[in-house]
């Protein structure tokens, strides 16, 4: 059978074979790296990889449609595909190094994810859940006399967020004492408290530039705001007072905000977390739940999953590999 198998794969120019497994799912193209030698050996390229990614990207539909959660009942890391059926997850390999102690996410971007480990002295880990490579990332170094100072090492207080510079080919890691950010169309973007008071703006980092700015909030007078990816689009939702105390979801095109069309009461306590078939997936203490776009519950999964800003992140899964080199400097951390 190998040997058919192989004769059919030859039977095919490989110029053929690759435009057509550039559209197949990342699981399917792991499976398919046992038909031939051939095809192992395209499929492990890291130019395939990123011809496979950028296709993938170019649909909306396929960004972030993956959630990984890390178990708080046995250390180990969980994945739910939110474009299926919600009703099972499963497991995923954590890198051994870090499978022993307590973690956190710190962000995601173009398939990898950041972890930090809880143990003082330990690196931060980008890692991809698909391939299971890895990376270390050294701990960052804070200036002791910056007013955001909360004792590194020892506190809980690190935030981050990862991002890509597609000027440069490479990753950037972000840490700081902010909230957890989200990488979107070269930009990292997270919710900050202005003035050390109660107002809060939206911060964006631009890494081709390395230039910080605030973007607005689409309207004022609400709380409880969260930012989350949407259909590849910088998206926010808040509870509205000033309607039935209803969830408002927007998103940013073309760099202005527009309103979706979503009932979701909020009564039922979900925070969004995606959109996928036109049902709206979100969270609801330890429970993921879809939902129609007039609120009406599909189906729903009980998780094992506590501390949700810290242990659980969307992502889109890839084949990438890390660049050959990747280092730190300072609080921005990248090459």
């Amino acid at each position: 059978m190998k040997h058919e198998a192989e004769a059919e794969a030859k039977a095919l120019p490989l110029e053929l074979v690759e435009k057509i497994l550039l559209w197949l799912p990342v699981k399917s193209l792991i499976r398919f790296r046992c038909v031939s030698k051939q095809w192992l050996s395209l499929i492990s390229e890291s130019r395939f990889a990123k011809l496979h990614y950028d296709t993938a990207d170019a649909a909306p539909a396929n960004k972030n449609t993956r959630l990984l959660y890390l178990s708080s009942e046995v250390p180990e890391a969980r994945c739910v595909d939110l474009e299926a059926s919600i009703r099972g997850d499963y497991a995923l390999q954590l890198p051994l190094s870090c499978r022993h102690f307590s973690l956190s996410i710190l962000g995601s971007c173009r398939g990898f994810i950041l972890l930090r480990i809880h143990v003082h002295g330990a690196p931060l880990l980008l890692w991809n859940p698909v391939t299971g490579s890895h990376r270390s990332v050294p701990y960052p170094v804070a200036d002791p006399d910056a007013l955001c100072w909360m004792g590194f090492g020892s506190s809980n207080n690190l935030w981050g967020g990862l991002g890509y510079d597609e000027s440069s080919d490479d990753y950037l890691v972000v840490v700081g004492w902010v909230d957890c950010a989200l990488f979107c169309n070269g930009i990292l973007y997270w919710l900050a408290v202005k003035d050390m008071g109660v107002n809060f703006v939206i911060v964006a980092f631009d890494l081709a530039g390395k230039h910080l700015s605030m973007v607005s909030f689409p309207t004022s007078g609400s709380s409880r705001r969260l930012l989350k990816l949407f259909a590849g689009c910088l998206g926010i939702s808040y509870l509205n007072f000033t309607e039935d105390q209803k969830i408002e979801i927007w998103v940013m095109k073309e760099l202005s905000w527009t309103k979706l069309n979503v009932v979701l009461p909020y009564a039922h306590g979900i925070h969004p977390l995606c959109f996928t078939k036109g049902e709206l997936v979100g969270i609801k203490n330890n429970e993921l739940v879809k939902v129609s776009d007039k609120g009406v519950s599909v189906e729903s999964l009980r998780i094992s999953c506590r501390d949700n800003d810290l242990k659980m992140v969307m992502f889109t899964e890839s084949l990438l590999s890390l660049p050959d080199e990747f280092g730190s400097t300072g609080e921005e951390q990248g090459k």
